[in-house]
């Protein structure tokens, strides 16, 4: 079964008929997920800075799966178009106030899950690839939210 996924994806970009209408959105949906992952980890990063301890090691660590996910997107990407992304770097603004930052960054966790999973439920030969990426988002905001209840709890 996975090889028979792997050769549909390769069918499709060595197909010389081209791509159906939906087929040649991928690319497209693709490259702002790609670009969406290297926000969310510029954000994670800056985030990890103003943390400590355990916590920071977490925030870290969620940065380089994020720009991991990024870079696994970007090659499945050039397998789909043929083509190499030139994206500029992310410069994400943080708000100042560290609870709502650590909220934006729930938020921004939560619809990167979403998007990901609508675009495997739409695209059944990117699901191998992406619902574990739904997963580790998912357990990115978990992670999120515990630092965050850790944080409201500590000043109260």
């Amino acid at each position: 079964m996975e090889e028979d996924r792997e050769w549909s994806v390769w069918n499709r970009v060595l197909n010389p008929g081209g791509p159906t209408a939906e087929e040649a959105l991928l690319p497209e949906r693709l490259e702002t997920l790609i670009t969406e992952q290297r926000s969310g980890a510029v954000v994670l990063r800056r985030l990890a800075e103003r943390l400590r301890g355990q916590e920071r090691q977490v925030f870290l660590r969620m940065a380089a799966d994020g720009e991991s996910r990024a870079r696994e997107l970007t090659a499945f990407h050039f397998l789909l178009s043929g083509r190499r992304l030139r994206l500029r770097r992310p410069c994400p603004a943080v708000p100042a106030d560290l609870p709502e930052a650590l909220r934006e960054a729930y938020l921004r966790q939560r619809d990167a899950a979403r998007a990901v999973h609508a675009l495997a439920a739409d695209y059944a030969c990117c699901a191998e690839l992406l619902l574990p990426m739904e997963k580790e988002l998912s357990l990115d905001q978990r992670r999120i939210l515990h630092t965050i209840q850790g944080l409201l709890t500590e000043k109260t």
